[in-house]
C-alpha cells in the first residue's frame, strides 16, 4: 500500500483497485465448489491417509470417492479458466473503454494479464481445496504464505521501477507459480491420479455424485459466494463509473486495509473447518460447539484490537502525512470498520453451518445481495463513498445481525434434538 501511493497517481490507484474488483467476477465462474470439495473431503477423510507424493492412502471406496471429486472438479476448474479470460478481458475492455480515453498510462495490456494469471490460478483450486478438506491445513497455508511472498515481492519490485499496473498480474501469476511448483514437488501422484480419474468415467462410477451429493450444496455456496461480491465488491466500481478514478481508489485502498484485517480474524474458524466435519462425522456436537465458540472469540478480540490500531494510524497518518489522503475520510472509515466487524460475526455462523454440508444461510445471502447491490448503486450515486458505507452499515444492523442469528439459533437447536 505504500508503494501504490508513492509510485501511483490518484487516477492509477483508482484503477488498480477496480481491476482487483472485477477480477472477483471469478466467483460466478468457480460457482462456491472450493468450499463443497473442502467440506466433502474432511467427512470422507476420516479413513484415509496421505502416503508418498501425494498418494492418497486408506479405504478403497472413500478412495475413489475423493479422487472422483478431484477429477471431475478439475475438468470444471479447466472449462470455467477458459471462459473466464475471453469474458473478463471483454468485460474489462467495455467497462474502462470510456473512462480511458484521457489517460497517460498502460491499462489494456496489464489488464489481460491480471485475468489470464486469475484463469490459470483456478486451475490448481481444487488441489488446495482437497488438501485442505484432509486436515493438512498447515501445508495449505505454508504454500500460501511462500506464494504471497513470492507474489508481492514481484509486484513490489514492478511497483518499485514504475511498472504500474503490471504490478497487479505480477502479485496473481508469482502466487500461482509457487502453488503449481508446490504441487508438482510435493504431489506428483495426486496431480497424475486427478488427470486420470478426469478422463476416465468407468472409475468414478463409486465416486461422489454430483448431481445427488454435490450439487445440491454447491448451488447454495455458488448463490452465496455470488452474494458476496455485491456484499464485497460492487463499492469501488460503482464509485468509479459514477465520480471518477480518484475517489474508486480511496474505497479500494481503504476496503484493503480493512479486508485484510477480517481476512486474518477469519483464519481462527476457517483453519478448524476440517476439523467442524470430523467432529460432525462423529457427532460430538459438545466439542464441536466447544471449538466454535473458542475461535469465534478468538477472532473477534482480534479484530477488535487490529480495528483500533487501523483508526489510531489513519489518524495520525491524516494529521501527519500526505499519506492519509489516499485513505477515505475518517468519518466513512469509522461505519466501514463497525460493518466489517459485523460481517465477522456473520462469517463465523454461516461457517459453523456450511460445516454440515448444509448452506440454510443461501436465501438471506441473497436477499443481503439484492439489498446491498441497491443500496450501492443509489446511494453511491446520490451521495458517493459515504452513502456507500452507512447503508452497508445499516443493512448488517438491522438486516444482516437479526436474521441470521436466527437461523443459527434454529439450525443448531434442530441439530442438537
Amino acid at each position: 500500500m505504500v508503494l501504490i501511493a508513492s509510485q501511483l497517481s490518484t487516477i492509477e490507484q483508482g484503477y488498480y483497485y477496480t481491476f482487483a474488483s472485477l477480477l472477483a467476477l471469478q466467483v460466478f465462474f468457480e460457482l462456491g465448489l472450493v468450499t463443497v470439495i473442502a467440506q466433502f473431503v474432511s467427512h470422507e477423510f476420516s479413513q484415509l491417509s496421505w502416503g508418498a507424493k501425494g498418494k492418497i492412502l486408506g479405504n478403497v471406496e472413500q478412495r475413489n470417492r475423493v479422487l472422483g471429486l478431484l477429477g471431475r472438479s478439475l475438468k470444471w476448474y479447466f472449462f470455467c479458466s477458459c471462459c473466464l479470460i475471453v469474458i473478463l478481458i471483454i468485460v474489462g475492455y467495455l467497462f474502462f473503454r470510456d473512462q480511458a480515453i484521457s489517460i497517460d498510462f498502460q491499462w489494456k495490456l496489464p489488464w489481460a494479464l491480471a485475468v489470464l494469471g486469475v484463469g490459470i490460478n483456478l486451475l490448481i483450486i481444487p488441489f488446495y481445496a482437497l488438501i485442505s478438506g484432509s486436515g493438512d491445513v498447515a501445508s495449505v497455508n505454508f504454500r500460501e504464505m511462500l506464494g504471497s511472498i513470492f507474489g508481492s515481492i514481484l509486484s513490489w519490485t514492478i511497483l518499485f521501477f514504475d511498472g504500474g499496473l503490471y504490478s497487479l498480474s505480477a502479485a496473481t501469476i508469482g502466487s500461482t507459480m509457487v502453488g503449481m511448483l508446490y504441487l508438482i514437488k510435493k504431489k506428483p501422484d495426486l496431480i497424475k491420479e486427478a488427470i486420470i480419474y478426469s478422463s476416465n468415467k468407468k472409475i468414478v462410477l463409486n465416486s461422489i455424485s454430483w448431481r445427488r451429493e454435490v450439487w445440491p450444496m454447491q448451488w447454495k455456496i455458488a448463490l452465496s459466494w455470488i452474494s458476496g461480491y455485491f456484499i464485497f465488491q460492487l463499492f469501488t466500481p460503482i464509485l468509479f463509473k459514477f465520480h471518477g478514478a480518484s475517489i474508486a481508489g480511496q474505497m479500494g485502498f481503504t476496503l484493503a486495509a480493512v479486508n485484510a484485517i477480517l481476512g486474518l480474524c477469519l483464519l481462527w474458524p476457517t483453519t478448524k473447518m476440517p476439523e467442524f466435519g470430523k467432529l460432525i462425522s462423529a457427532e460430538k456436537w459438545g466439542n464441536l460447539d466447544l471449538l466454535f465458540y473458542k475461535t469465534r472469540k478468538q477472532s473477534i478480540y482480534v479484530y477488535c484490537i487490529l480495528s483500533v490500531i487501523f483508526i489510531l494510524f489513519i489518524l495520525a497518518a491524516k494529521e501527519f502525512a500526505n499519506f492519509g489522503e489516499r485513505f477515505l475520510s475518517i468519518e466513512d472509515i469509522a461505519p466501514l470498520v463497525l460493518s466489517i466487524f459485523i460481517q465477522l460475526i456473520i462469517s463465523n455462523w454461516a461457517m459453523y453451518m456450511r460445516a454440515f454440508k448444509q448452506d440454510p444461510m443461501v436465501y438471506l445471502s441473497v436477499i443481503g445481495a439484492i439489498l446491498t447491490g441497491i443500496s450501492t448503486v443509489v446511494l453511491g450515486f446520490f451521495y458517493s463513498s459515504t452513502g456507500q458505507v452507512y447503508g452497508y452499515l445499516f443493512l448488517g444492523i438491522f438486516f444482516g445481525i437479526p436474521t441470521t442469528y436466527a437461523k443459527f439459533k434454529k439450525f443448531r437447536h434442530a441439530i442438537h434434538h
